[in-house]
């Protein structure tokens, strides 16, 4: 196999990796949320006047899970690819709704730093959430605290770099691997990735500059 064989491959065989930590993150919270629900459930059938703080928590936690199938509907990669213009913003958002159930992500937050006006792009949307969320997983494994996610243009890109507030000194050797599904990802969306000292970033082509290739 050529060597950009071997790196779209190591990248799909990366992203299925954390796309299966994805989804036992999601899953764990929807097995809790059903628990709660059949507690509540149960409760309700013993008969009587229903606590109000019974049906406060089912109606809350039948909320959260129509957001967790919301998030587990981000998580199948299209059939065909469709870029499409769209605003990096998006892609983040979709990403920390994605990765809110992961374990790595309990107890931090993700700021989102503007560097300046962001130009739109022409991309994949779902790579682009999918993307994000690696760039963003791989911070946070990097050491404790906040993640600060900046978005930036830098002439004909738009740059997403997500950084690790207190990161350890240790360097991570998972780290290439997420670079390379990131290239994977955004392939067609002509992204690519960058290993940062604190983080993990990528640049995809401002929505100008996609027209002119």
């Amino acid at each position: 196999m050529s060597r950009a064989g071997d790196l779209a491959g190591g990248g799909a065989e990366r992203w299925l990796s954390i796309h299966d930590e994805l989804l036992r993150a999601l899953a764990h919270a929807v097995s809790n949320r059903l628990a709660t629900i059949a507690a509540a459930a149960s409760v309700l059938e013993a008969g009587g006047v229903p606590d109000p703080r019974v049906l406060e928590a089912v109606r809350v936690d039948a909320e959260r899970l129509e957001g967790l199938l919301q998030q587990l509907r981000q998580l199948p990669r299209r059939a065909e690819v469709a870029l499409e213009p769209m605003l990096v913003t998006d892609a983040l958002e979709g990403a920390k709704q994605l990765i809110a159930e992961h374990p790595l992500l309990r107890g931090r937050s993700i700021r989102t730093v503007m560097g300046g006006d962001v130009m739109p792009v022409r991309a994949d949307p779902t790579a682009m959430v999918h993307a994000t969320a690696v760039a963003l997983l791989a911070a946070a494994r990097l050491g404790e605290g906040a993640i600060d996610a900046q978005l930036e243009t830098d002439g004909d890109v738009v740059r997403l770099t997500a950084r690790c507030a207190a990161p350890a000194t240790v360097a991570d050797p998972l780290l290439p691997l997420d670079a390379m599904a990131i290239d994977w990802l955004l392939a067609e969306s002509q992204g690519r990735a960058a290993v940062e000292t604190d983080g993990c970033a990528f640049a995809v082509p401002t929505l100008p500059a996609s027209r002119r290739r």
